[in-house]
């Protein structure tokens, strides 16, 4: 039999793939003898056969025996390992399409062949892994520690982007705050091991909300990142890793703006959590207010003499210059209490978006206002609004005021702070000319006395 494996061996190492063919269709008994020479040796057969250049022979072998690559050796190493371990993205992925779970397969040490691709650094085989099984992301060593965390300890940063990347791409951005066995998030380590370029990388996409970390997070010592940080000030690199930091705490934000960036997020909030909580928690209550205001109108506003009128007739003549005057006042009420409601639940949204949750109360969001449009439509009387030649019905009045009012509002809010904000800078210049001018008399007064 050793003739027999010496064969094959030679046959895949000169990519002949008719020579394994043919070595196949002579011995019916060729997979049972190479499986137990696998299981003999340190290497499996299959990756000592397949070397580079070998590619097609690889292929046929895949075809013919996949089990072949589930065989492990004394170290629990697969085929796929030890591809990872080389930096074989093609063949990789040859294995890995035939057979998935190869990805998934752990060592010794309850590693994946992606932890092995993260130590090496090799970002080709680490996209070729995640593009076959985007779950081998969340596994962990026996040290709780995911591929993310090998990249950073191994200080591979080509291998760490790829990793980034990847783990946006198929929405896995809750890798960032996990931690290991010693308790360390990612931006630990990286903080330890003195990277500035993955701190700098993993502020900027937290900033723009396509990673979640958080800064603040404790370790087992009980340090956060600036801490570890401030313990070794004296070292020029942890100093401007601190600074970074520290700009980032600054913000007093759930996501961490880059100090250098001059874009932010329209949804990023510049609250600290416990006060966006109590906003969340008054935003819902008011929104709570407006939508049982609309459950329980008082009947009194569906008997007056105006409102009966325009049941009656169905159509309500107006000027341009009366036309708000004859509306009866279910419509004002309901007019602010749309624009209230729609604001609210438009402040509910801008509060939740940065969370993880964002989906699920959008949700919410818009069934709650299908239930109250609905319940608006079969509270307003229907009738239509008819000024010269054009007509409104009434259920367009109402909503198209209530937008109107809705911008209105915020325009005057907006121009009350911009208007605020010029007096104060021209009180600025005013003091500042002032203060000018006495200088000057000043100094007029030291040259005539001279």
């Amino acid at each position: 039999m050793a003739n027999l494996e010496q064969l094959f061996q030679e046959a895949c190492q000169k990519n002949d793939v008719e020579g394994v063919k043919s070595l196949n269709s002579k011995h019916p008994n060729l997979l049972d003898e190479i499986i137990k020479a696998c299981q003999r040796s340190e290497d499996p057969l299959l990756i000592t056969a397949c070397l580079p250049g070998s590619l097609e022979a690889a292929k046929e072998m895949a075809r013919l025996w996949p089990q072949l690559a589930s065989i492990k050796n004394q170290r629990g190493e697969t085929t796929m390992h030890l591809l990872s371990t080389d930096g074989d993205a093609r063949m990789v992925r040859i294995f890995g399409e035939n057979n998935r779970e190869l990805c998934l397969e752990v060592d010794n040490s309850l590693m994946i062949p992606l932890h092995r691709a993260a130590l090496e650094g090799d970002s080709d085989v680490i996209r070729a892994l995640v593009s076959i099984c985007p779950e081998s992301l969340e596994k962990l060593t026996s040290n709780g520690e995911t591929a993310l965390h090998l990249a950073v300890k191994k200080s591979r940063s080509d291998a760490f982007q790829a990793l980034v990347d990847e783990a946006k791409s198929h929405r896995k951005e809750h890798l960032f705050t996990w931690k290991d066995k010693e308790g360390n998030t990612v931006l630990h380590l990286a903080t330890l091991n003195k990277l500035k370029q993955i701190v700098e990388l993993l502020i900027r996409e937290n900033s723009n909300r396509r990673i979640m970390i958080r800064i603040n997070t404790v370790n087992k010592q009980g340090q956060t990142a600036l801490q570890l940080c401030n313990a070794n000030s004296q070292d020029s690199v942890f100093k401007e890793i601190g600074w970074i930091i520290q700009r980032a705490v600054a913000q007093q934000s759930p996501q961490l703006p880059d100090a250098g960036s001059a874009n932010v997020s329209w949804n990023q909030t510049r609250w600290p959590i416990e006060t966006r909580n109590v906003l969340l928690m008054v935003v819902v209550t008011i929104a709570a207010a407006f939508f049982t205001v609309t459950c329980n109108l008082p009947d009194s506003f569906l008997k007056e003499d105006t409102l009966a009128d325009c049941l009656a007739v169905k159509t309500l003549h107006a000027d341009k210059d009366d036309v708000l005057s004859k509306l009866p006042t279910v419509v004002y009420v309901m007019i602010f209490n749309s624009a209230g409601f729609l604001t609210s639940m438009f402040a509910i949204l801008l509060l939740v978006w940065p969370l993880r949750f964002r989906t699920f109360v959008l949700f919410l969001v818009i069934c709650t206002a299908i239930v109250y449009i609905l319940l608006v439509d079969e509270i307003m009387p229907k009738f239509d609004v008819k000024v010269g030649k054009s007509s409104i019905s009434s259920n367009g009045l109402v909503w198209s005021l209530a937008l109107a009012l809705i911008l209105f509002g915020m325009s005057v809010l907006s121009m009350g702070k911009f208007t605020l904000s010029f007096w104060r800078f021209i009180i600025c210049l005013r003091r500042n000319r002032t203060n000018r001018r006495g200088n000057n008399l000043e100094d007029l007064l030291e040259i005539t006395a001279t």
